[in-house]
């Protein structure tokens, strides 16, 4: 979810032409920390991350920014009658970022879990968004119940208040099991037009049919352009970032799904010392950015899988500012882990650095890790939880940040002229206000970093 979609989904609608087979969890897990309060809150995930008492240079300078890009001046505003309502307590908690903090999720690995499980419990309590791990990828997504099996996950997502996006949409990957046997027998073939007709296709149908009918609208459309380029090779007499058909799937699925967020995704750019493999991904947004349907995200994969993978703060920041200024796009970290790192604490370390130097960006707009748990990662080395569900540094490192650092809860009582003022981290909040008079509790969203945002609440 883009900052485009932020405010629309603060209310969400039903999912049209899906049975809800499993409702929100409310497992003790989701207040382990502490009872429900007073006002109805829930405690957030606790950490015991101390952060350094003299923060690095590099930290410095990004918690200026994130002050800077990611928050805002907040002023409740009480009345009743059209009068000021002085000493009127006030709390302003969020509920949502406007940041997509994210994870991976299996569907298999869900349905393979019952009710109350921490598999299904942790990805409500930490992110806001979630992926499908393998679910949308080709061959699973027509696989005969492919759909009923993906749309009753998402009816569990959302009812746990978590967005879910989509991807890959187009993956050219001949290592994997991925495509349809039809889709290679088109391509041994020679058979371009029947090849064309089955991409062009799926597009139309997985991107067009999942955000009409399930609200599905941030997709990696394109995945590892950069390596994977069989079809477009046999589609067009082009170089593997500029050719046509890329701009045709881009223009495919904005048509099938006007409102949806379109990303392009590779690896290896906020990773490794690859420079000329950076100028190809920067050649291939920049081609994209010029054509009809441009994307509206440039994906960054970002998994350690080496001892070399890591970069320092200051030159994963140049990097980002690097595609940032190709054009209008967002900048998405869509798959992180650290399993190359192979000292927990290291990779704690790693997660709270490269964590913070992306959110401080000011045109990045969302941070996926590639799984949270041991037992549900692709090389058994997730950043958050041991396979016993025992938590890792990084789960403390990332607690500490997305919970403690970059979460508003703020209490305080009206004055004389009826207002309360603070700064909020953006996003979504539960707003509550008790006076003599009576209490208003209510929904409201903070978006503007740079302006005043003025809540008004008529007892």
């Amino acid at each position: 979810m883009d900052r485009r979609h932020f405010l629309a989904a603060a209310a969400l609608a039903p999912l049209a032409g899906c049975t809800s087979v499993d409702g929100p969890e409310t497992s003790t897990s989701r207040t382990e920390t502490g009872s429900v309060d007073d006002s109805g809150f829930e405690p957030v995930p606790e950490s015991d991350w101390e952060r350094a008492a003299d923060p690095p240079e590099w930290e410095r300078a990004a918690d200026r920014r994130i002050e800077q890009h990611r928050r805002g001046d907040v002023t409740v505003v009480v009345s009743q009658g059209g009068e000021p309502v002085p000493d009127a307590d006030v709390r302003l908690r969020l509920r949502r970022h406007a940041y997509d903090f994210s994870t991976a999720y299996n569907v298999a690995r869900h349905w393979s879990s019952e009710p109350g499980d921490p598999y299904r419990r942790w990805v409500s309590r930490l992110f806001n968004e979630a992926v499908f791990e393998n679910a949308y990828k080709w061959r699973q997504w027509t696989s005969p119940d492919g759909h009923e099996r993906t749309h009753g996950v998402i009816v569990f997502l959302r009812a746990n208040d978590v967005a879910v996006a989509g991807a890959p949409v187009v993956w050219q990957n001949d290592e994997k099991d991925v495509l349809p046997d039809e889709v290679w027998t088109a391509y041994e073939n020679g058979d371009t037009d029947r090849l064309r007709t089955l991409i062009d296709e799926h597009v139309r149908s997985l991107v067009g049919h999942n955000a009409g009918d399930h609200g599905v609208e941030d997709w990696v459309l394109l995945n590892e352009q950069l390596r994977f380029h069989d079809f477009t090779d046999a589609l067009a007499d082009a170089p593997p970032t500029r050719s046509p058909p890329l701009r045709d799937w881009f223009a495919i699925a904005r048509d099938a799904a006007p409102d949806a967020t379109l990303a392009v995704n590779d690896y290896d750019i906020l990773t490794l010392d690859r420079p000329e493999h950076r100028d190809r991904y920067a050649d291939l947004v920049t081609y994209l950015l010029s054509g009809t349907a441009p994307p509206d995200e440039v994906a960054f994969q970002s998994h350690i899988t080496t001892p070399d993978g890591p970069i320092g703060p200051a030159e994963q920041y140049a990097r980002l500012d690097r595609f940032a200024g190709l054009g209008d796009i967002d900048l998405v970290v869509s798959e992180f882990d650290t399993p190359g790192i192979a000292d927990e604490a290291a990779a704690g370390d790693y997660l709270y650095r490269t964590l913070k130097t992306v959110y401080s960006h000011p045109a990045s707009a969302g941070f996926r890790l590639w799984g949270y748990w041991d037992e549900q990662h692709w090389l058994g080395d997730a950043p958050l939880f041991r396979s016993d569900w025992s938590k890792k540094p990084g789960y403390h490192a990332y607690v500490d940040l997305v919970f403690d650092q970059w979460f508003t809860d703020a209490r305080g009582t009206t004055g004389a002229a009826g207002e309360f003022s603070t700064t909020a981290d953006l996003g979504r909040y539960d707003l509550r206000v008790d006076a003599d008079s009576g209490t208003v509790s209510d929904v409201r969203a903070v978006t503007d970093p740079d302006g005043e945002t003025r809540l008004h609440v008529e007892l």
